[in-house]
């Protein structure tokens, strides 16, 4: 499985994007973020969050999140006043991944 994360805005407007491949993983965090997107029925959620910010909302960060497993691909986009609780946790997990091999090149 790979899972691209891409993220803009906030106060700084800083954009970052990340790459994971589950099969270069340990297997305990290979089975983990697997059950993350098991749980969040990622390829069910919609393409755009249902939830928009409210107007005048500011500094907030975009996500776009796509999972490719080879049979399927799915990208969904939202951001950190809309993301469902549910995906708070993958989002978490990706950017600590990304944070640790950034600091290992």
């Amino acid at each position: 499985m790979k899972i691209y994360l891409e993220s803009s805005g906030g106060f700084a407007g800083v954009s970052n994007s990340s790459f994971l491949d589950t099969e270069s993983m340990v297997p305990e965090e290979k089975q983990k973020v697997q059950e993350i997107i098991k749980a969040t029925n990622f390829f069910d959620l919609p393409v755009e969050s249902e939830i928009k910010p409210k107007p005048g909302s500011a500094d907030y960060i975009n996500y776009k999140i796509t999972v490719d497993e080879g049979h399927r691909k799915h990208t969904i986009r939202t951001n950190d006043i809309t993301l469902p609780a549910k995906l708070r946790d993958l989002v978490t997990f990706l950017e600590s991944k990304a944070e640790k091999s950034s600091l290992e090149l």
